[in-house]
């Protein structure tokens, strides 16, 4: 009997089953954890990696919760994913944290991608879990180390800020007490051109009067044949002491001012073999002291022309410009490296040329004004001389900004509560002495000078109409002494700090001072290392 056979093609049929199976093993032995589940969050698959990365085997959590997963502060972030899952949200890629079967907590990264039917209906959803624990932690090592960093740099720069203001509040210092040498040098040169003038001097040319005597009296031959000899010398001295006055304390600059001071020092340049051109515009009044400064300033500079640039001849400007009186000394001479004006000793200890520019340099700072040079070597120097013009017509400096009626004086007295600046007024018959206090005291930033008085009555009136709160008071002064100026002041302003200023250390100065209201007495002489401490302790 013949048998049939009835063959059917079932490799479309087979397809999806190997594909199914092929998927099943991908999940089954993939890397990476995947876990299903219901949008319940019932687990309906567990690969292997998930039980390495959980220490759940696949029977303890089929059927299971995925909740157990979750730590309890956590477990609404499930909530909101199954919410999102069922109205067909993308969620896509996050990261977060679970936990593993001993309760250990771990730092994964979820990819969750929906499960359909074949109706295309959301049915559920799988999981892919990294362990991202060792990236984490390197990230909080980082973070750790970048706040640890930025501590670093915020302390490093609160010592760099600290030393900073230690070198500034140092340079400060140094300047004031260059400032301070140059005034008191200042003083001796016309203390001492003063005793040359008034003593030697008038003892050389009265000698030089007796000598010119003795020809009119009868005398020994052999005398007489010395007398032009002794002439000569006596010339020679007298010419001679007279060339120190003007050296030390030039009476042209005290008597004409500075411009005609510095027509004067370029026709003696002529001595030296230097011709001075001089450009000059009507120039204003300069206080004596900076006058002074500013001529030997010149005076170094074209002396440097002399020794240094090689030249025969140099250039002296004169001009105002922006409120701002300019002095220019320039040559066409051999020039120099402006790097020497950055270190004043050499390795060996020495003093470098540049020694004197800085020195002009700090004499310029300390006087509110600045001093620049431009040179290079083979292209010649031009160094200016810059300095603010302020008043010098004899009269206080009076902040007429300040002398409105009391309710700006109460504005202002509230504004000092809030941390406002500190207003002083200076009081001294010298005008030298109180250009180099109220320069001291202009450096800080929390003290501002708004006045300078050059007598006692002065400095009465002036406190009337500015409301200082620290009056810096000379004893002794024309018209009205420092003691009875402090007096009349603490009578009229209670609550103003006075502190004396005085070339003595007298006792009894002291406690006449101190019996009329001051609150200290200053020597002079150290007033720089002193002053600004004072004020602030009784304030």
């Amino acid at each position: 009997m013949a048998r049939s056979k009835i063959v059917r093609d079932i490799t479309e049929r087979n397809q999806p089953e190997a594909a199914a199976a092929h998927l099943a093993a991908i999940v089954a032995y993939s890397s990476d954890a995947i876990i299903s589940k219901t949008l319940e969050g019932i687990i309906t698959s567990w690969n292997i990696s998930a039980q390495r990365l959980f220490g759940y085997t696949a029977e303890e959590m089929m059927g299971q919760s995925i909740l157990r997963l979750i730590p309890p502060d956590r477990q609404g972030e499930e909530a909101e994913i199954l919410r999102k899952l069922r109205l067909g949200e993308h969620i896509g890629h996050y990261e977060t944290v679970r936990l593993r079967k001993e309760g250990q907590s771990l730092d994964v990264s979820l990819t969750i991608s929906p499960i359909k039917n074949t109706e295309g209906k959301i049915i559920g959803a799988s999981k892919i879990v990294r362990d991202i624990t060792e990236r984490k932690e390197a990230e909080r090592r980082l973070k750790e180390s970048e706040e640890r960093l930025k501590t670093l740099a915020a302390d490093l720069e609160s010592i760099v800020d600290l030393r900073t203001a230690e070198l500034r509040s140092s340079q400060e210092r140094l300047r004031a007490l260059a400032s301070e040498l140059n005034l008191t040098e200042q003083r001796e040169r016309q203390k001492l051109a003063t005793d040359l003038h008034d003593y030697l001097a008038q003892l050389l040319a009265m000698i030089r009067v007796k000598l010119d005597m003795t020809k009119q009296c009868p005398v020994e031959d052999s005398f007489r044949k010395i007398v032009p000899e002794i002439q000569g010398l006596t010339d020679k001295a007298l010419s001679y002491t007279r060339t120190l006055i003007t050296q030390l304390s030039p009476p042209i600059l005290q008597e004409f001012g500075l411009s005609m001071a510095l027509q004067w020092l370029a026709e003696q340049m002529q001595e030296r073999n230097l011709n001075v051109v001089i450009q000059a515009t009507q120039i204003p009044s300069v206080p004596e002291d900076q006058s002074l400064l500013l001529f030997q300033s010149v005076r170094e500079l074209l002396l440097n022309c002399v020794k240094y640039a090689e030249v025969r001849q140099a250039t002296l400007v004169l001009a105002q410009v922006n409120g701002s009186l300019h002095i220019t000394v320039s040559d066409q001479g051999v020039g120099f490296d402006p790097g020497i004006l950055n270190g004043l000793l050499r390795k060996d200890g020495s003093v470098n040329s540049g020694f004197g520019l800085f020195s002009i340099r700090e004499r310029m700072l300390s006087l509110g004004g600045r001093f620049d040079v431009k040179t290079a070597p083979g292209k010649g120097t031009i160094a200016t001389l810059e300095l603010p013009i302020v008043n010098v017509s004899g009269e206080p400096t009076v902040d007429h900004d300040r002398m409105s009626d009391a309710s700006k004086t109460q504005t202002a007295k509230h504004e000092r509560k809030n941390g406002a600046r500190l207003r002083v007024l200076v009081a001294d018959d010298h005008a030298i002495v109180r250009q180099g206090v109220s320069g001291l005291l202009s450096r800080y930033d929390d003290i501002e000078v708004v006045g300078e008085a050059s007598n006692g009555e002065e400095a009465v009136e002036m406190g009337k109409l500015l409301q200082p709160d620290v009056f810096v008071m000379d004893i002794t002064m024309p018209k009205l002494d420092g003691i009875e100026a402090t007096r009349r002041i603490k009578l009229q302003q209670p609550t103003a700090v006075v502190i004396g200023l005085s070339i003595h250390d007298l006792p009894q100065v002291e406690e006449a001072m101190k019996s009329v209201g001051a609150v200290a007495l200053l020597n002079k002489e150290n007033a720089v290392g002193t002053l600004y401490k004072t004020i602030r302790a009784f304030q």
